[in-house]
């Protein structure tokens, strides 16, 4: 039974009935409007545009009735950038006693400093990279990599779904002393899409030094390198994924790779609203920022508005804070943050994990708003992050209460490490997605496959609102109830 300053506050949203979907979805689409208008030029973090959709997400967290939660009173926690961008490299490899030439498309570096050169160094194929004793993989074992740049494939082989991603695997053999690691890219992989995101560069926080020396091969260079290394590069890629398999010494490579390094400052964007005891937080996340310009000059149509991803989820952090504001006060302070740099490997909410405003030992729970405008009212509540979050219990209740059905499978689990909660997840804070936007799984793997990170995602499209309201209810008294330090004590564990 929901308690009477509970509904109080879920009225709160609007008016009643149909009234109130229509005066919510307003509110929502006019927030959208703003942040997805080519005004904004697709926000991305270090440009003007960006800058004016952190201006607007303050003005209207100042209006929703919060408070700053930023350093020195405002309502701003800088995040320092660094970007790297590859202009020239060049290659020299030696296999077999012999040179094997590789042309600019099908290879490329990103380099730490401005030049980096490095000479003649030891070239280790070790398949996948992947260490795990309880499956029988130990693609390096005991090898000795100090010094040497180590090839591994990018995806995990069939049966080791639960192996680390990529980049972890990568940075576990650069602990080892590697000078660096290179993807290998597999007969199935997209080379060229591979190809052009490597000569984009990347972005880092400034703290987080990358590698001196990064890079990718396409797979006709790999079998080119395997073939003068006397090699079968097919059977190695199938032995690679079986217990047994081990490293290969194929030769040397020599890398000169030049870059541009610039450092900038962005922001994500704090607000609070005071609970009655205000020693502990509820955290609610969405990230601000989107690709800018994602066209070469002269394209019909050139920015990424990124309507979807993420205004919808910053309007609906926006109107969270307004409904909560409006209602009864709570026990727990609850913090809205707008992030930064997402969508450049979820920057701004490891930022904000390694430094929140308050103790991070305080925050009871984290959730994350990201590409919710795209399914209709009427969806089961389904939970990224199910099973492994403490947060099962409490969510499937509460959604229960006010009358919405729970999809209790945990398909949606497969998006858990490529959104901001999981930066908090990672440090042991209970953290999830959850609302009706995730349970159709054909239809979120429609938007990814379709207008995601596209020109597309803009206004000219229909924007799916009615969802996006109903969730703004389950959340609204989802914070009653996490809000609550009986109902929710500090790091609950059952899920």
């Amino acid at each position: 039974m929901i308690r009477s300053a509970l509904l109080a506050a879920l009225l709160l949203l609007s008016s009643s009935g149909a009234r109130a979907e229509v005066a919510v979805e307003a509110a929502l689409r006019h927030h959208i409007q703003i942040l997805a208008d080519d005004a904004m030029e697709g926000r991305k973090p270090g440009t003007p545009g960006g800058d004016r959709a952190v201006a607007y997400i303050a003005g209207q967290f100042a209006a929703a009735g919060l408070r700053p939660a930023g350093r020195d009173g405002n309502w701003y926690l800088p995040v320092w950038l660094i970007e790297r961008t590859p202009l020239r490299a060049t290659s020299r490899w030696q296999i077999g006693g012999a040179a094997v030439d590789l042309t600019a498309g099908e290879q490329y570096w990103h380099g730490r400093d401005m030049l980096v050169r490095l000479h003649d160094a030891p070239l280790i194929y070790a398949g996948y990279g992947i260490e795990d004793e309880a499956t029988g993989l130990r693609s390096l074992g005991t090898t000795d990599v100090r010094g040497a740049v180590v090839l591994i494939h990018p995806g995990r082989p069939e049966g080791q779904e639960g192996a680390a991603a990529f980049g972890t695997r990568a940075a576990d053999i650069l602990a080892r002393g590697a000078a660096a690691v290179v993807l290998v890219a597999r007969p199935s992989d997209p080379w060229d899409a591979l190809l052009e995101a490597g000569r984009e560069g990347s972005t880092k926080l400034a703290e987080d030094l990358p590698p001196l020396l990064s890079g990718g091969i396409s797979n006709a260079a790999w079998q080119a390198i395997a073939t003068r290394a006397g090699l079968d590069a097919a059977a190695l890629l199938a032995a690679a994924a079986q217990p047994g398999f081990g490293p290969r010494a194929l030769g040397t490579v020599s890398v000169d790779a030049s870059s541009t390094v610039r450092s900038y400052r962005s922001w994500n964007v704090a607000g609070r609203l005071p609970g009655r005891h205000g020693h502990e937080s509820l955290l609610y996340l969405a990230h601000w920022d989107h690709l800018g310009f994602c066209r070469p000059p002269g394209a019909a149509d050139r920015i990424c508005n990124g309507a979807v991803d993420n205004a919808s989820g910053v309007a609906m952090l926006i109107e969270l804070a307004r409904g909560l504001a409006a209602g009864p006060r709570l026990d727990r302070d609850i913090l809205f943050v707008a992030t930064t740099a997402e969508e450049m490997g979820l920057l701004g909410a490891k930022a904000l994990a390694e430094d929140p405003p308050v103790p991070i030992d305080r925050i009871a729970a984290v959730l994350n708003f990201d590409t919710v405008a795209i399914a209709p009212a009427g969806e089961p509540v389904s939970i990224i992050g199910r099973g492994r979050t403490g947060l099962d219990r409490i969510v499937d209740a509460v959604a229960r209460e006010i009358g919405r059905a729970v999809d209790a499978s945990d398909t949606a689990n497969s998006y858990l490490q490529r959104q901001d909660g999981w930066a908090f997840a990672r440090k042991g804070v209970p953290s999830a997605m959850v609302g009706g936007s995730f349970s159709d799984q054909a239809l979120l793997e429609g938007f990814i496959g379709g207008r995601y990170h596209k020109p597309d995602d803009d206004l000219a499209r229909p924007l799916i609102l009615s969802g996006v309201a109903e969730d703004l209810s389950l959340h609204v008294a989802l914070a009653h109830a996490l809000a609550d330090p009986a109902r929710f004590p500090i790091r609950s564990t059952g899920n």
